[in-house]
């Protein structure tokens, strides 16, 4: 697991920024905290008008990834800072990177020169999760078929889609793939992510439940429309359904926020354990659920009820965990279980089930 936090796992944020905005209601006035990770997160929450963010991340090159993309936001034209983020093809990138460099923190800075190559190639997609996910993207197009996947990607509105899914997509072959490319042994020696075999919840069957997800999302979504499942089918992401951050009009929003955000690298248990009591509005913390025990779950909920002000907003998601609120804290936290199946139901990262609610003092 230590290499998993010593390596730029994520480049592109695959989960559904307008989730976080469901849940959590961002005011003016708030304080918000999240989990760095691909420095996504923070970025499309600036898209809120907030008082401040701090993102908190173990890993320090993730922390790293979102100062370099906050620093390009804030000095480069949209067209030069989506070609310097790998969506248009350069020779210059790392000339723009020394023309920006100098706006770094400096522990990010010494990061990025230890990995050049990956700005020179375009950080978007040089994330270890992206780059696997490309090669996965191509063995899935050889295997289903290349005009398959296209097709499946092409669907203009979501009943022709049901139609192409029931008669042409989903095959017997197609379900067992999600059982021998879930194997436990798989995710231990080519996924090396954590959050996909170390905490799973024994009653849950890895392939069966992502294959079902999938399944259900492509009933109720067009497929194109979601980030992950365009990374796992396609390798990359069409520039139209691209997150806030990507885009001229969310880029506008975030730039006038840029100076309110600061980042830490520490683990989130330790980070809401020792942080100032009642000091956040809002916690987006992704699914570290999912990356951790039950004991650490249970320290990392007394944690944020201890940092969290009097009718804080939580999000928390969950991958192949199933964690619970304990017992001592689950009067204070007020789950909104209609707003969790509904997020669930719409979620275009399609994985997840979610703990949404607020916090009572």
């Amino acid at each position: 697991m230590g290499s998993f936090y010593s390596r730029l796992s994520y480049s592109f944020g695959n989960e559904d920024c307008e989730t976080e905005h469901k849940a959590l209601q961002i005011r003016p006035q708030d304080r918000v905290l999240c989990v760095t990770a691909s420095g996504d997160r923070p970025l499309n929450l600036l898209t809120k008008e907030l008082h401040s963010l701090v993102a908190v991340d173990a890993n320090p090159l993730q922390n790293a990834l979102f100062d370099l993309k906050r620093v390009a936001i804030s000095s480069l034209s949209h067209q030069d800072y989506l070609t310097f983020m790998g969506v248009f093809p350069s020779k210059e990138r790392l000339k723009i990177y020394s023309q920006i460099e100098k706006k770094l923190d400096p522990m990010s800075s010494a990061l990025w020169e230890l990995v050049p190559k990956k700005i020179e190639n375009g950080i978007l997609y040089q994330g270890s999760v992206e780059k696997l996910l490309k090669i996965v993207s191509t063995i899935v197009r050889l295997c289903r078929g290349k005009k398959k996947v296209d097709q499946l990607f092409s669907q203009k509105n979501l009943k022709e889609q049901q139609k192409f899914v029931a008669k042409s997509w989903d095959t017997f072959f197609w379900k067992k793939a999600f059982d021998i490319f879930l194997h436990p042994f798989s995710n231990r020696n080519l996924l090396r992510d954590p959050g996909l075999y170390e905490h799973v919840d024994p009653n849950i069957h890895v392939g069966k439940q992502i294959y079902t997800r999938i399944h259900t999302y492509l009933n109720r979504h067009l497929a194109k429309e979601s980030i992950l499942l365009s990374l796992f089918f396609n390798g990359k992401v069409d520039p139209q359904y691209f997150p806030p951050y990507l885009k001229k009009e969310g880029i506008q929003k975030i730039k006038k926020q840029i100076g309110k955000t600061e980042f830490h690298t520490n683990d989130l248990v330790s980070y809401v354990s020792n942080a100032p009591s009642n000091s956040f509005d809002c916690f987006s913390v992704s699914d570290v659920a999912s990356y951790i025990g039950p004991k650490d779950f249970i320290k990392l909920v007394e944690g944020i009820y201890r940092c969290a002000k009097p009718g804080a907003r939580y999000c928390i998601r969950q991958f192949m965990t199933n964690h619970q609120i304990p017992p001592h804290l689950s009067a204070h936290f007020k789950r909104n279980h209609a707003l969790d199946k509904k997020l669930q139901e719409e979620d275009r990262c399609c994985i997840y089930t979610f703990m949404t609610g607020t916090i009572e003092k």
